[in-house]
């Protein structure tokens, strides 16, 4: 081997060294961000929704506004609780549990589906699932779930949660 074709070589290898370090970084990146974006979308929840897994975060962001929806499995447990106690069980569920002292993080009253005008009540979930680009078969089953007895929903400034225990789903929607 000459001296240009060693040089060749090694310059390649530091270029694929290089190349790979940056694909580790940024996957590093990636998994922290959605580490960070499921733990922000679980302290957006009252400390008395207990959840399992995510089923779908997403949503988009300007500067100042966005909109998205954190879709959530409900909890074996809570599900039970919501079917032995139905609303009362959520009477205490009206704080964020990573806001306690933010009033903007403080829920209404819980109300029991279908929601009343569910074009309004319910509009920062729909419009956050058209945000996060969910596909259409979990959009169908929110939007026939919400338009059912035996779920409940709560809003607050720019944004609504749905519970869904048949489906055993909870829904975050933002808008604002």
């Amino acid at each position: 081997m000459n001296q240009v074709t060693a040089g060749l070589w090694l310059i390649g290898r530091l270029l694929y060294r290089a190349l790979m370090l940056w694909l580790w970084l940024l996957l590093l990146f990636y998994l922290g961000f959605k580490l960070a974006e499921r733990g922000q979308a679980i302290d957006a929840l009252p400390a008395q929704l207990e959840v399992e897994g995510v089923v779908l975060i997403g949503g988009e962001s300007g500067i100042r506004e966005g909109c998205g929806v954190a879709v959530l499995r409900l909890s074996s447990a809570m599900r039970v609780r919501l079917q032995r106690e139905g609303l009362a069980a959520l009477q205490e569920a009206r704080q964020a549990r990573g806001y306690p002292e933010r009033d903007y993080y403080h829920y209404q009253a819980w109300q029991t589906t279908p929601a009343k005008g569910a074009a309004e009540g319910l509009s920062p979930i729909m419009l956050g699932l058209q945000c996060a680009d969910a596909d259409d078969e979990l959009t169908a089953r929110i939007s026939r779930a919400s338009q059912e007895a035996g779920g409940y929903y709560s809003q607050k400034d720019e944004g609504a949660l749905l519970l869904l225990p048949r489906e055993g789903l909870v829904v975050f929607g933002y808008f604002g």
